[in-house]
């Protein structure tokens, strides 16, 4: 076996998870798989990365060695991928570049660039994680940025860069509208247990990994049934009464489908605009933020209040 790029992401990603189980789950790849996949990386190494322990696994020395290399190589090739990106682009002295994690706030701020630069043509890119996101703008791959934070998932910061908040809406759980719980105002995680759930999608910014880290606390760990679905799919799989799963406050109705908020681990998203202080988008600071809510909601008041910062809980969508 030849050691490339992504092998050093495998070793990387179950040092950042401390576990194997943990690792596999966060690459969507069986365990075993990853056990074996790691066994033969450490045999091209010549030893042991890790030291397997009861509650996970701990770098050896060869394996902070291997991890604090293998780090500096990921971030080079980024690093290509991002400076590549802007000089296939340089041609176009008039696009202005926009990107973020998936979210409803891709397209409102896309349509809120058209209206304030209606001269400019637009890329726009979607990428994995606002990690990713941060990175491309902080390197000049993106012009405009939304970025997304969850409960347990903060958002990447960067002091050299400008962000400005744009919401904070609560997230709600779908379930079948004849469910026993439906005629609560609020669900306890903790009831749905026992239920399939549709996991959230991998470009989602973390909603997966926060649902998962609310679910542990709430003493069970959610059974993800449904993969790689979009919110109109998960809405009808709801609707058949086979699985549950999370969608934001301003779902519109859904035939035989009721949203609740949750009351033991209230879920939640902050979204918020990203920029360079030197970016072509800069001048429009004050024009931006409340640009992009209009497009989001046709200049109608939002549907929802936002989370309280104090008590960490939010009122009742209406």
């Amino acid at each position: 076996m030849e050691l490339g790029l992504r092998h050093l992401r495998v070793v990387v990603a179950v040092a950042e998870a401390g576990s194997v189980s943990r690792a596999a789950s966060a690459l969507r790849i069986a365990q075993s798989g990853l056990t074996a996949q790691l066994a033969r990386i450490e045999r091209e190494f010549g030893a042991p990365l890790f030291v397997r322990r009861s509650q996970g696994v701990e770098p050896t020395e060869l394996g902070t060695h291997v991890l604090l290399g293998a780090k500096g190589v990921i971030a080079g090739f980024e690093e290509l991928v991002a400076s590549t990106r802007r000089r296939a682009h340089a041609g176009s002295t008039t696009a202005v570049r926009l990107g973020g994690v998936d979210s409803p706030w891709i397209p409102a701020a896309a349509a809120a660039l058209r209206g304030l630069l209606p001269g400019h043509e637009q890329i726009t890119y979607v990428e994995d994680s606002s990690a990713e996101v941060v990175e491309l703008v902080r390197t000049g791959g993106l012009d405009l940025a939304v970025i997304t934070e969850f409960p347990d998932v903060p958002a990447p910061t960067d002091h050299r860069l400008v962000v400005r908040e744009v919401d904070v809406e609560p997230l709600l759980v779908g379930m079948r509208a004849d469910h026993p719980d439906a005629a609560r105002d609020r669900v306890r995680l903790a009831d749905l247990a026992r239920h399939d759930w549709i996991a959230p999608p991998d470009r989602a910014g973390g909603l997966r990994r926060s649902l998962r880290t609310a679910c542990e606390r709430a003493g069970f760990a959610p059974r993800f049934r449904h993969f790689g679905v979009d919110q109109a799919t998960a809405a009808t799989i709801v609707a058949s009464g086979t699985a549950v799963g999370i969608f934001p406050a301003h779902t519109g109705h859904v035939p035989g489908v009721v949203f609740r908020a949750v009351s033991d681990e209230p879920l939640w998203c902050r979204t918020s605009l990203l920029w360079q202080p030197g970016s072509p988008v800069a001048h429009l600071a004050a024009e931006l933020v409340g640009a992009v809510v209009d497009e989001r909601f046709g200049r109608r008041p939002q549907p929802f209040r936002v989370l309280d910062r104090v008590t960490g809980d939010y009122p009742r969508a209406g």
